[in-house]
């Protein structure tokens, strides 16, 4: 049997805060599949080196670069009106934002020009699923679409465009969103319910120690943070939730990591030295993944109180939390998103209403008293991973899914 034929559709092509994405590729080169992927932006390839190393002599990489801005894609405009099917990619009637925005023009332009194989498609987010479709409808690719749905697809962008997967639901062949919650919100817009499955953003348990964690006499209780420093993941307040747990609740021995960066890195760091935290919160910036899981081994208490940004901006189910869990940290979370279908509120955390900042800090002052709980909490959200988030589960029916899909 020759092998299955799968193309990635990605905004960017490797990105640090979207490792699901090479999980998955590398998934379905283990399970056999011939693998490429099409990407409309270069990422930083050094981030994930361990991954491109391994599987540079199979997988390919394709890139259609569309500049970011409105007016770059202005200026790169007429030399892809030249090109064929130019005309095509500007009906607005058809394609939408994907046209009035020039991207489907430029991408289109720079899209290899032979003549397409069919293959599936993978399209992570709900925009590029749509972006897939005008491309085949272009004719520059041939096979069926999948799409995944995470948070920001699900969120913000359908604030900014309600009717924005009306289209993709008619020309689309799978849904995949990665929560109940998104599934339900899918189908209420219109998905075919038939066609419209959860599928999980797992994480290879196996690659973590599960460590119980204990608390050594005279030693502080250790708070740790992993994600991308933007408004949803919630730092702001667990900042102002540590100061509170360091002032109110007497915990002055208390420390906090934060691991990550991203646009509000600078003002989070001025924010916990107006908060007479400067030398306690530690920020460490990106770390390799290695690093990050020796900062875990040697932290307490796992803290990521995701919220709703002013945008609109909501998660999926952080991929770290999952990594913590995994590694036996009770974790702090927050009622956000598909977060209370990873954690369960307990059992192997504490969970609290998005932005409450104050029901952040009773919930650490909770959880710093009681150490005795903290192996068994730890122990139950590793089983929760290693049970439903387990990645090679997942990669497993992503395989048999998409499989079935081009067999069609």
């Amino acid at each position: 049997m020759p092998a299955l034929p799968v193309s990635f559709l990605v905004s960017r092509f490797p990105n640090p805060s979207e490792t699901f994405i090479q999980a998955q590729v590398e998934g379905l080169l283990e399970r056999g599949a011939k693998v490429d992927v099409h990407a409309l932006a270069a990422g930083n390839a050094d981030v994930l080196g361990a991954l491109r190393l391994k599987w540079q002599d199979r997988l390919k990489v394709h890139y259609a670069p569309v500049p970011k801005t409105f007016g770059a894609r202005l200026l790169a405009a007429p030399a892809a009106l030249g090109k064929r099917n130019a005309l095509a990619t500007l009906d607005a009637g058809k394609f939408g934002e994907d046209a009035s925005s020039l991207r489907l023009l430029i991408a289109a332009a720079r899209w290899p020009q032979e003549p397409p194989e069919r293959r599936v498609w993978l399209a992570h987010y709900g925009r590029w699923g749509r972006f897939a479709c005008a491309l085949r409808d272009l004719g520059l690719t041939k096979g069926p679409i999948t799409t995944v749905f995470h948070g920001k697809d699900m969120s913000a962008y359908l604030k900014k465009y309600p009717d924005a997967y009306t289209s993709l639901f008619r020309r689309g062949d799978l849904f995949l969103p990665i929560s109940d919650l998104w599934r339900d919100k899918l189908i209420s817009l219109g998905a075919p319910e038939a066609r419209t499955m959860v599928h999980r953003m797992g994480v290879d348990a196996a690659r973590f120690t599960m460590i119980p964690r204990t608390l050594g006499e005279g030693e502080p209780v250790k708070f740790i943070g992993v994600g991308r420093m933007v408004e949803k993941k919630g730092f702001d307040d667990a900042i102002r939730a540590f100061a509170s747990l360091r002032r109110e609740h007497e915990f002055p021995n208390a420390t906090l990591t934060l691991i990550g960066d991203g646009e509000l890195r600078d003002y989070l760091k001025n924010f916990a030295i107006s908060l007479n935290l400067g030398g306690v919160v530690k920020f460490t910036g990106l770390l390799p993944h290695a690093e990050v899981a020796r900062e875990l081994a040697q932290a307490h208490v796992f803290v990521l109180p995701s919220k709703t940004a002013a945008s609109g901006d909501m998660e999926g189910i952080p991929v770290a939390l999952m990594e913590a869990m995994a590694q036996g940290l009770p974790v702090l979370a927050t009622r956000h998103s598909g977060t209370p279908e990873l954690v369960e509120h307990d059992v192997s955390g504490l969970i609290c209403n998005e932005g409450d900042w104050r029901a952040l800090s009773a919930n650490m002052k909770a959880i710093a008293t009681a150490p005795d709980r903290w192996a068994a909490m730890g122990q139950a959200g590793a089983s929760r991973v290693r049970g439903e988030f387990e990645l090679k589960r997942w990669n497993d029916k992503l395989f048999e899914r998409l499989s079935g899909l081009y067999a069609i």
